[in-house]
């Protein structure tokens, strides 16, 4: 596996830490593991981009922190998803999955 995609789920997973430190946040510690998920999602992010192309590597991170997103509020908050969330979860999958072969296919 490239590493670059290893640095996209690392993106991903300090994403969904930030993301959710946003909206229930409340400890001066809490606060600060946030700031330092932002600024390591950043990072993840941007050297990803060193060995993948921009494009695919920042689709492919939206759209698993989409789903990761709404995982995290089903899983840890008991938010159930609509229909449309999931179809259109569904529908993101499927285009990860789209670009990840694509890319492989660019790189052979």
């Amino acid at each position: 596996m490239n590493i670059g995609w290893i640095k996209i789920i690392g993106a991903t997973f300090f994403e969904l830490i930030w993301v959710t430190g946003l909206k229930y946040a409340v400890l001066p510690v809490e606060l600060a593991i946030t700031i330092l998920a932002i600024l390591g999602s950043s990072y993840c992010l941007i050297t990803a981009g060193n060995t993948l192309p921009v494009g695919t590597a920042y689709s492919v991170f939206v759209g698993l922190s989409a789903i990761g997103t709404i995982l995290v509020e089903f899983l840890g908050f008991g938010i159930f998803p609509s229909f449309w969330q999931l179809l259109f979860i569904i529908i993101l999958i499927l285009g990860v999955i789209g670009l990840k072969l694509l890319n492989e296919k660019v790189e052979r």
